[in-house]
């Protein structure tokens, strides 16, 4: 998987990943934008989360509507049955429209956390529930690799303790296995001079 498309209402967002992260690009209503991530800035997958989005004022309010309209032809239909049944349906024609469309504006995604504090959200379940998913691991799956690939080594012109600490780090992110941590903390207090 290089590259990854959700569509939704109004937003469509394109996933590539790079070499040295993930490119994001996006077309709403304001246009087209795009910005990358480096896999650096993004935090573990321990720190994702999946949250809902929703349009709450817009559910409160179109059923006050619905319920004052209800209210106000039972108050003006007095004893007229044809008035006070379209009055009836009208408040329910208001309510439902404004559950469904509540309900179509809802928004489930996932909270990818970066470094810097802010969040990516993917969608949670565009286009499935699967492929999404499999989308969020592959991007951990490559922040693995990128992270072997350029700190998973000893530098030996560094100083000990900086790169104890580096491996140490990188057993933390999960980057690298104990057996692998022990055996470099081993070529390190081996190779290192005081």
């Amino acid at each position: 998987m290089n590259s990854f498309t959700q569509k939704t209402f109004g937003l469509k967002k394109k996933y590539t990943f790079k070499e040295k992260g993930l490119e994001i690009e996006f077309t709403d209503k304001d246009g087209d934008f795009s910005f990358f991530i480096n896999f650096d800035n993004i935090s573990p997958r321990e720190n994702v989360r999946i949250h809902t989005k929703r349009k709450a004022n817009v559910l409160k309010y179109g059923l006050i509507i619905a319920l004052l309209t209800l209210i106000r032809g039972f108050l003006t239909a007095k004893t007229d049955l044809q008035t006070t049944f379209i009055v009836i349906s009208l408040s329910l024609a208001i309510g439902i429209g404004t559950y469904v469309y509540y309900y179509l504006t809802k928004m489930k995604y996932y909270s990818v956390g970066l470094e810097d504090g802010k969040i990516t959200r993917i969608l949670y379940d565009k286009p499935t529930i699967e492929e999404a998913e499999e989308f969020i691991d592959e991007i951990f799956k490559r922040r693995k690799q990128y992270y072997r690939d350029n700190y998973f080594n000893i530098d030996y012109e560094n100083d000990k303790q900086s790169e104890l600490n580096k491996i140490k780090w990188l057993k933390s992110e999960n980057i690298i296995t104990e057996n692998e941590f022990n055996v470099v903390v081993d070529e390190i207090n081996e190779k290192f001079i005081k």
